[in-house]
C-alpha cells in the first residue's frame, strides 16, 4: 500500500530535512504502534515519553498526527508508575492533551463522559458499543487510516481495568480504523501496568518468542535510570550551605547567570572589533565594566532570562519551542533582537507558524549559542539530555552549526556540575559530543568537522596561560567569515575558558579583548566560570556597577529554578527510582 511511511522513506532519500518530512503528510494512528519503545524507554515519566514520541513521529505526521503519537507513548509510560490506577493513567494523558492539543483534549472527553451516561447494566453499554460508541466516528476524527487510537482505549481502559478479554474484544469486534493498531498500544499498556501475567497463555506461548529480539530495551532502560541514580546523587550533595552559608547549589546557577550578564556587558562596547583595535584604544586591556547599562541591553542576556522564566513557568517539567514560544508572545520585545534570525522568528510564531520547525529558514548567527545555559542549568550533570533538548528549542529560530553549537554549550554548562572537574575535563566532554561529520557551509572552511575545528582552538589554548597573549594564534588558525558565526563563538569561547582555567575574572577580560562577537564569547566563558566557581567569586566591584533590579531579577530567577529542580525535578527522577526496584 502507497502509504505515508513509504511516501516518507522516498522523500527523506530525496533530501528532505526529517525535522520538515511530516509536515504536509497525510495524518494517520499507524505511527502510534511505534510509540511502545519511546514509552519503554520513559518509562514512569509521561510527560517526556510525549516530547520524545512527539517528536519522533513528527518525522512522518504533521501535528495533529504528531500529538496521537505522543499521547500513545506518555501513557504507556504512566502505566509503569508503580501501584497506579488504570484510571490515573487516564487523568494523566488527559493533563497532557489539555496543555498540548485542546481540540483532542475535548474530543477526548466527550467520548468519556459519553461511555459512562445512560447505561443501566454492561449489557446496556455493549450493545450501544456495538452499534455505536465503538465504530469509528469519521465526522470526529476525520477520514483517515487508524485516527486517534486512544480514542476507544481511554473508556475501555477506565471501565473495564484489568480484563484483557473484555478490552481487547471491544477494540477488535466492533469493526473501525483504528483497530488495527489500538490493540498493539492497548497490550503495551496493559502489560506495563500488570505485567505478563494478564495476558492468557497460549497468547504468551507465540508471543514471546517474537518479543524476545527486542527485549535488550530493558538493558538500556536500566541503564538510563542508574545513571539517573547518579544525577540524583550529584544534585543532592548540592544541597548543602558553604562556608559563607550560602546554597551551593544556588551558589553556582546564580554564578553561572551572574558571570555571564557580566561578561555580556562587558564585551559589548568593543563587539565586532578586532583585538588590536581594542589595544590601541585600551592600551592596559579592557579590565573593567566600561558600560554598566548594557546589560539592560544585550539581547544574550535578556534571552537567556526569557529561557529561564520560560521553566520556571512549567513548574520544573521540560521546555520545548512550543513553551519558549509562548513566553515570546508575552514577553518578547521584537526590536530589541536581531531583525534577521529572531525578529523574523518572533513574526512567523505570530503569524501561526508552528515554532518548533522555524528556525529552518534563519541565517545562522550564534543567537541561540548566546543562550542556550538555562538548558544545560535544567539538565545539570547530564550532559546528554542537555544536548537533546537545547538543540530541540533551538530549531525556534535556528538551523545549521547554531543549533549543533548550542547544543555543545549545554553540555558544557550541565557537565561543569558535576564533582571534580574543571575547564580542561569540561571542554574534552564537549569534543565528546561534537560531530565529526564533514562541515555543511556555504563557504569553504580550512576543518573537514566541528570536532576537528574545536579541537584545533582547544589544543591553541593548551599552550597558553595568559588570555592576551593566545589572542594572535587563535585569529591565524581559527576565524571565519563573520564575528557572529557560530562556530566561532563557540571555539573562542572553550578556549578562553580553558586558557583562565575557570576564573570568572579572566574569563570575562579575555572574551572582552579578543574582540570578534566580544559579548557572547565573555559571556559563554564568564558563565560556564560562574559556575565552575560559583557566585562568591565574581568580582564584588563589577556586581556593583550595575543596576540594584537588573542583579535581583537573574539572583531571583536563580532562586526559583533551583527550587523548581530540588522540588519538582528531582522528585520526579526519584519516584521512576522506584521502577526499578
Amino acid at each position: 500500500m502507497p502509504d505515508n511511511i513509504h511516501t516518507i522513506q522516498e522523500i527523506l532519500k530525496e533530501g528532505m530535512h526529517p525535522r520538515l518530512s511530516g509536515i504536509g503528510a497525510t495524518p494517520t494512528g499507524i505511527i502510534c504502534a511505534s510509540m511502545i519503545g519511546v514509552g519503554i524507554y520513559h518509562a514512569g515519566d509521561p510527560e517526556y515519553a510525549y516530547i520524545d514520541g512527539f517528536e519522533l513521529a513528527s518525522v512522518l505526521q504533521p501535528k495533529i498526527g504528531a500529538d496521537w503519537a505522543g499521547l500513545c507513548a506518555s501513557m504507556i509510560a504512566s502505566a509503569f508508575i508503580p501501584e497506579i490506577k488504570s484510571s490515573e493513567i487516564v487523568g494523566n494523558v488527559m493533563k497532557i492533551a489539555f496543555s498540548n492539543n485542546k481540540e483532542i483534549f475535548y474530543q477526548l472527553s466527550y467520548f468519556l463522559n459519553e461511555c459512562k451516561w445512560n447505561f443501566t447494566s454492561e449489557n446496556d453499554f455493549l450493545n450501544w458499543w456495538f452499534y455505536n460508541g465503538g465504530r469509528t466516528e469519521w465526522h470526529k476524527l476525520g477520514r483517515w487510516i487508524a485516527p486517534n487510537p486512544l480514542y476507544h482505549i481511554l473508556p475501555l481502559l477506565e471501565i473495564f481495568g484489568n480484563d484483557f478479554y473484555k478490552i481487547f474484544t471491544l477494540l477488535l469486534v466492533p469493526g473501525n480504523s483504528s483497530s488495527i493498531v489500538s490493540p498493539v498500544v492497548c497490550g503495551s499498556i496493559l502489560g506495563a501496568l500488570y505485567g505478563k501475567e494478564i495476558f492468557p497463555q497460549n497468547l504468551l506461548e507465540w508471543s514471546e518468542p517474537i518479543a524476545d529480539k527486542w527485549i535488550k530495551i530493558k538493558d538500556i532502560v536500566v541503564n538510563r535510570i542508574s545513571e539517573e541514580r547518579k544525577i540524583i546523587k550529584i544534585i543532592e550533595n548540592l544541597n548543602h550551605r558553604n562556608k559563607t552559608k550560602e546554597l551551593v547549589l544556588f551558589d553556582k546557577v546564580y554564578g553561572g547567570l551572574l558571570a555571564g550578564a557580566i561578561g555580556n556587558a562587558m564585551g559589548s562596547p568593543v563587539e565586532c572589533k578586532f583585538y588590536w583595535e581594542i589595544d590601541e584604544k585600551y592600551p592596559e586591556g579592557i579590565k573593567t565594566v566600561l558600560n554598566p547599562d548594557r546589560l539592560e541591553g544585550e539581547d544574550d542576556n535578556q534571552m537567556a532570562m526569557l529561557l529561564v522564566e520560560t521553566y520556571i513557568e512549567r513548574d520544573g517539567n521540560p521546555v520545548t519551542p512550543k513553551h519558549f514560544a509562548e513566553t515570546w508572545k508575552k514577553k518578547l520585545n521584537e526590536y530589541h533582537f536581531y531583525p534577521h534570525c529572531m525578529g523574523s522568528t518572533y513574526r512567523m510564531i505570530m503569524e501561526g507558524w508552528d515554532p518548533r520547525i522555524v528556525g529552518h529558514w534563519k541565517p545562522v548567527t550564534g543567537s541561540t549559542v548566546m543562550c542556550m545555559e538555562p538548558v544545560g542549568i535544567y539538565h545539570m550533570s547530564d550532559p546528554e539530555f542537555a544536548y537533546i533538548d537545547a538543540t530541540l528549542i533551538s530549531y525556534m529560530y535556528q538551523r545549521g552549526l547554531d543549533v549543533i553549537c548550542a547544543g555543545l554549550l549545554s553540555v558544557a554548562v550541565s557537565e561543569a556540575f558535576k564533582p571534580d572537574v574543571d575547564a580542561n575535563s569540561i571542554c574534552k566532554k564537549v569534543l565528546e559530543f561534537a560531530p565529526r561529520e564533514k562541515l555543511k557551509t556555504f563557504d569553504k572552511r580550512p576543518f573537514r568537522s566541528i570536532y576537528e575545528y574545536l579541537e584545533t582552538c582547544l589544543e591553541i589554548a593548551d599552550k597558553y596561560d595568559d588570555v592576551f597573549e593566545v589572542r594572535k594564534p587563535l585569529y591565524e588558525k581559527c576565524l571565519f567569515y563573520h564575528p557572529i558565526d557560530p562556530l566561532e563563538v563557540l571555539g573562542l569561547s572553550l578556549a578562553i575558558f580553558k586558557v583562565s582555567k575557570g576564573d570568572e575574572r579572566k574569563s570575562a577580560i579575555g572574551g572582552t579583548n579578543i574582540g570578534r562577537d566580544s559579548d557572547t564569547i565573555a559571556g559563554r566563558s564568564a558563565m560556564l566560570s560562574g559556575i565552575l566557581k560559583g557566585a562568591k567569586n565574581v568580582p564584588s566591584e563589577w556586581v556593583s556597577l550595575f543596576k540594584q533590579e537588573s542583579i535581583e531579577r537573574i539572583k531571583n530567577n536563580a532562586m526559583k529554578i533551583v527550587n523548581l529542580i530540588l522540588n519538582k525535578k528531582l522528585k520526579r527522577m526519584k519516584e521512576r527510582q522506584n521502577i526499578l526496584k
